[in-house]
């Protein structure tokens, strides 16, 4: 009814006091609003279920570029993903993920940079096993303990390249923590989560997605809020932080006990007084693009991903695109 109304109150003035000319100006902006609200209608209507095409024997492979900047490093970094599927069970299907060809200008001349890029370089020369159910959602990885322990060994491994490399690093950060902090990220829950990120194309696998609906999800312990838009076999996602207070208490007293531990009880103590001083700034943002193929599988997307934590910033852009 507001539509029709606004309509009318461009449409009845016309013939009460305008001539032919203005008559023909009034008539082409109503042609346009119409045309502007019924397709705002049916982009908010559309819905798609993305359910990939899956059988033994298939195989996709993903060229990817990434371009992380953070602690004023930009790293840029290239490699191809192989996709296989490997068995077919009566309760969904197992297919491999092997990462190869990666390189990197984060190398031995920079290995600060080299920390901005820790979760991808771990999985270079890697093989994960999974299980998907029917509509190709990822469950599980089968061979989390062997993924686990080449991710372990080569995350400690680049942790004390950098500690002796640069030995003042030590003054800001703790080399047994920061390997903790790794092993967090190791869990088979983090590990499962990592493989259906906003950057990956098995992100959409087994969701139905609707223009407008909305969603949360958490990203390090940060809670975002994301709508979603779909037009065609094309699916956009955008992002943003959304915590209330006591969460980011919650947030703010972690990283505290994991960056400086000896200081955790007196933050908690002064956590109000930390936070209304305005010095606590946490944002958080997510864009992600997506095209389909015909067969439902991601043929190409884009996504760019942008922080500011207390002050420090980084950003992500990752940009894939189906080979064959």
């Amino acid at each position: 009814m507001t539509a029709y109304y606004l309509l009318c109150q461009d449409i009845l003035p016309i013939f009460a006091h305008d001539n032919q000319n203005q008559i023909k100006k009034k008539m082409k902006k109503v042609f346009a609003l119409s045309i502007g609200l019924m397709m705002a209608i049916s982009v908010f209507g559309q819905s798609i279920k993305v359910t990939p095409a899956l059988k033994k024997g298939q195989v996709k492979t993903y060229t990817t570029t990434t371009a992380a900047t953070a602690v004023g490093q930009t790293v840029n970094m290239s490699y191809e993903q192989i996709y296989t599927v490997t068995k077919e069970t009566s309760e969904g299907y197992e297919m491999t993920m092997e990462t190869v060809n990666f390189k990197s200008d984060g190398d031995n001349e920079n290995l600060m940079s080299r920390l901005v890029t820790l979760g991808e370089e771990m999985t270079k020369n890697s093989k994960v096993q999974m299980r998907l159910d029917k509509e190709g959602k990822v469950l599980e990885i089968l061979n989390y303990e062997e993924v686990k322990a080449k991710s372990k060994a080569y995350a400690e491994k680049l942790i004390n390249e950098v500690f002796e490399a640069a030995p003042e690093i030590a003054q800001v950060m703790n080399k047994e923590q920061l390997q903790e902090q790794v092993m967090a990220e190791l869990s088979p829950e983090r590990l499962t989560q990592s493989l259906t990120v906003s950057s990956s194309p098995l992100a959409l696998s087994g969701r139905t997605i609707t223009s407008g609906m909305q969603d949360t999800y958490e990203n390090n312990m940060v809670t975002l809020k994301r709508i979603w838009l779909v037009t065609g076999k094309r699916i956009g996602a955008s992002s943003k932080t959304d915590m209330s207070r006591e969460e980011l208490k919650a947030y703010v007293l972690k990283q505290v006990e994991k960056a400086a531990p000896q200081q955790a009880a007196m933050i908690k103590d002064n956590i109000d007084t930390v936070l209304e001083s305005g010095l606590v700034k946490l944002e958080m943002s997510e864009k992600a693009n997506y095209e389909l193929a015909d067969d439902l599988w991601v043929k190409s997307l884009e996504a760019t991903m942008e922080s500011d934590i207390m002050g420090q910033k980084s950003s992500t852009v990752v940009k894939t695109q189906l080979k064959n």
